[in-house]
Parts: C-alpha cells; sequence; structure tokens
C-alpha cells in the first residue's frame, strides 16, 4: 500500500476507535453543554434578575433639602453609564424608598428586605453620607451609590450658593468626551470600555481552548504511543507500516478527533450566540433586547482561530509522538513531554498578558515571538483580536508555522523510528543524535 494509503488507514484506526470511547463521548457532551450556558449566561441572569432591582433604603436626617433625594437617587442609580435619561421600556435596576426609622432600617438590611441603608444628614453645613451594608461596603451597588451621593451632595452646596435648580442640570451635563486613535491611517471605530474588555474576554477564550487542545491532545497522542508500545502492537504495525507513516497517522487522527470534539465546541457557541437575543426577547420581552454578541466576535477572528488552532496542534503533536516513542511505561509521559508542556504554557500565558493589557502587545519583544512557530499559535490570535497585526504579519507567522511543521515532522519522524523499536530503555541522547543525523 501507499504511503498516503498507509497514513488513511491508521489515522482512520484511530479516529474510529477514539471518538467511540466514553471518555471522549462525556466528555464532548459537557463540553456542549457548558458552552452553552456560558452563551447564554447573559439572558440566564437578567431572567433570574427579572425582577424588582436592589432594594436601597433612604434615611433623611437632613430636613432643609431644596430636592427630594429619593427621587434624584432613584434616577442617578437608573441612568445607564454614558447616558442621561434613564433606560426606557425597562424595570429599574434599583428602588429607591425611604425609611423614617434608622435604627428599623438597619435591620432591614441585616435580615435582607435592603440590599443598603443610605443616611442624610448635615455636618458642618456640607451633607454627610452613611451607608450600612450587611456584608463588606463593596462592589456595583455601593460604587453607584458613592457617585451619586457625591451628585448630591454638590447639589446641595450649589444651592446654597444661590444656583437655580434649572442651572445646575448644565453644568452637570457630561462633557464631550471621545477617543480617537493616534496612528491617522487606522480608521476602524473605537470601542468602549466595554467592548474592549469583550474584545479581550474572547481572545482570552480562544486561546484557552488552542492551549487546551493542544496540551489534552497531544499528551493523548502521546499515551497512545506508549500504550502500543508497552503492549508490542507495534511491531506487528511495523510489519505493515513504517514509523513515518504511523506517525503521522496517529498525529492526523487524533487532530481528526481534537476538530471533532472543538468543532462541536465552537458551532454550539457560535449557534448559541446567535440564537442568544431572540431567546432573550422570547424569554425576557422588551427586556432580552439588550443582550447583544460579545464585542470583538468576527469572521476575520474566527479563521484566525480555526488556522491557528489547526496548525498549532499539528506544530506539538508530531513532537508529543515523537516524545512518547522513547519510553515504554506510562508514569514516564509526563516526564518527556515536560519541554513541550512548559514552552506551550510560556507561550500561552504570555499571550493572555499580553492581549489583556499586563503586558505591552507592542513591546518589540512581543512582535518578535509572535512570529516563533511553538507560540504564534498563541500569541497571534490576541493581537489579531487587537486589531495591531498587520496582515504581512499574520501571513509570515502563519507561513513560518507551516514550514516548523515539515521540519518538526522531518525530525519527528526520525525520533519515532528509533524510539518504537526499543523497549525496556531510553535511548541515549547521543543515539537520538546520531539516528535524527543518518536515520535508521
Amino acid at each position: 500500500m501507499s504511503t498516503l494509503g498507509n497514513v488513511g488507514t491508521v489515522a482512520r484506526r484511530e479516529y474510529s476507535v477514539r471518538v467511540r470511547t466514553r471518555s471522549f463521548l462525556t466528555a464532548t457532551v459537557l463540553l456542549v453543554i457548558g458552552v452553552a450556558l456560558i452563551a447564554f449566561l447573559p439572558v440566564i441572569i437578567r431572567y433570574v434578575d427579572r425582577g424588582e432591582g436592589d432594594k436601597v433604603a433612604v434615611y433623611v436626617g437632613a430636613p432643609d433639602l431644596t430636592t427630594d433625594p429619593i427621587a434624584t437617587l432613584a434616577l442617578l442609580l437608573n441612568v445607564p453609564l454614558g447616558t442621561d435619561q434613564p433606560a426606557a421600556n425597562d424595570k429599574p435596576d434599583f428602588v429607591v424608598s425611604r425609611v423614617d426609622d434608622l435604627a428599623a432600617g438597619r435591620q432591614a438590611v441585616v435580615t435582607g428586605e435592603y440590599s443598603v441603608l443610605l443616611e442624610i444628614e448635615r455636618a458642618s453645613g456640607d451633607l454627610a453620607f452613611t451607608l450600612y451594608a450587611r456584608d463588606a461596603p463593596t462592589g456595583r451597588s455601593t460604587s453607584l451609590v458613592h457617585q451619586a451621593a457625591n451628585t448630591i451632595a454638590i447639589a446641595d452646596r450649589l444651592a446654597r450658593a444661590g444656583v437655580a435648580p434649572d442651572q445646575q442640570s448644565s453644568l452637570f451635563a457630561p462633557a464631550d468626551f471621545r477617543p480617537e486613535w493616534a496612528d491617522p491611517a487606522r480608521t476602524e471605530p473605537v470601542g468602549d470600555a466595554t467592548a474592549m474588555i469583550g474584545r479581550d474576554l474572547l481572545a482570552f477564550g480562544m486561546t484557552v481552548l488552542i492551549f487546551m487542545i493542544i496540551i489534552m491532545y497531544g499528551t493523548w497522542i502521546a499515551m497512545s504511543v506508549v500504550e502500543e508500545k508497552s503492549s508490542r502492537v507495534m511491531e506487528v504495525v511495523l510489519n505493515a507500516a513504517t514509523p513515518f507513516q504511523l506517525l503521522a497517522g496517529k498525529v492526523f487522527g487524533v487532530g481528526a478527533v481534537a476538530l471533532t470534539q472543538y468543532g462541536a465546541v465552537v458551532v454550539t457557541g457560535v449557534v448559541a450566540l446567535l440564537l442568544q437575543e431572540p431567546v432573550a426577547s422570547a424569554v425576557l420581552g422588551e427586556a432580552g433586547t439588550a443582550t447583544a454578541l460579545p464585542a470583538g466576535l468576527s469572521l476575520e477572528l474566527l479563521l484566525a482561530f480555526g488556522v491557528y488552532g489547526v496548525l498549532g496542534f499539528l506544530a506539538y503533536a508530531a513532537l508529543y509522538a515523537a516524545a512518547g516513542s522513547l519510553v515504554s511505561r506510562q508514569e514516564d509521559v509526563n516526564t518527556v513531554i515536560m519541554p513541550m508542556t512548559l514552552v506551550s504554557t510560556g507561550g500561552y500565558l504570555i499571550a493572555v498578558y499580553a492581549a489583556t493589557g499586563i503586558l505591552d502587545i507592542h513591546a518589540g519583544w512581543i512582535v518578535a515571538l509572535s512570529q516563533m512557530p511553538l507560540v504564534s499559535p498563541f500569541m497571534m490570535l490576541g493581537r489579531i483580536a487587537t486589531n495591531v497585526s498587520a496582515p504581512l504579519e499574520i501571513l509570515v507567522s502563519i507561513a513560518l508555522l507551516v514550514v516548523f511543521i515539515g521540519g518538526a515532522l522531518w525530525l519527528a519522524a526520525r525520533i519515532y523510528a528509533a524510539g518504537v523499536l526499543l523497549y525496556g530503555q531510553r535511548p541515549g541522547l547521543r543515539a537520538i543524535v546520531r539516528l535524527i543525523r543518518v536515520g535508521m
């Protein structure tokens, strides 16, 4: 049989055996359910919180206020960020009510009837605010109440200074502020903070998926080689196929298993995201229109994820198979695959830190690392998601990755040829170098 025929036969065998295992089926079902739940998480959260908003109690100990602090606080707490009007056709996030007994109000917070209690009193002319909470006063509610209290205090100072309420509204109007790219050649719209966070999380999630594919299925390949080698099945198989054909068949077969599982995950995630708005509208009514797709999700990014995921897996898979051929016991696998694990983990961490802004994604060493084949599958996704990589840079990294895969297959085939025929011992470094140089 030809080389391609043998490679195909080995790949089909690996694929058919692996996809029928209970562990594969269970993991796939759990991953699909998990991705669907994550995709619909905004809808689920909004459904759980579809009732009344957080209840905020207010005790007014300053009787000389010129405006109603209850109405003012309710308006300020329910105005969406970046606007000056409350959300239309939506239930308020906060329900503000007055309490006349401070001690009873504090007890109501303890029992959970109110989320927090805000006490307003006057001390030395200015208003003073005390926030009573059942737990540590942190989080979104406390921050919003604090901001609203500052606005009420400033309005009170202006009123005491003789500034009329209709004049105060113009003083509190938001400033005309917009971000722009420093590079005039960049014409794409500048995202807001929420969009940038969503984009970073999207790149982070895709990088995690590629890392999981490489680590999980690379280890699977190494374990498979050791399993066949320790059972002496390899001696029989080598009568019909060469070591290179076995190596390529295992890489492509297990790679197909990985693509099947993660293809199911990606398709589930995309379909769930596309259905998120209609499902939210059906379940939540008009409130569902506030649910949208993640910022930064595009066809180009999904294509890059597919390309770098496949090429990254192939680059590591050949090395994992070669490493597995060097040992004869399952307990020794983690030792021989440690170098690949360290490299992939390092590349993954640097990519995540760069994509989320912890490291400067424009730094020269980050740009250089994004072209190195063993880490470019992790690095380039973050650069593509943040729009800092030029098309030529992407093409060069892909070309280098393809060339590296060819060299890795050639190198791994020689190591594999030496390792699969040695039982009960590890080939020494000198023997491996000689076999790489001259072959079997």
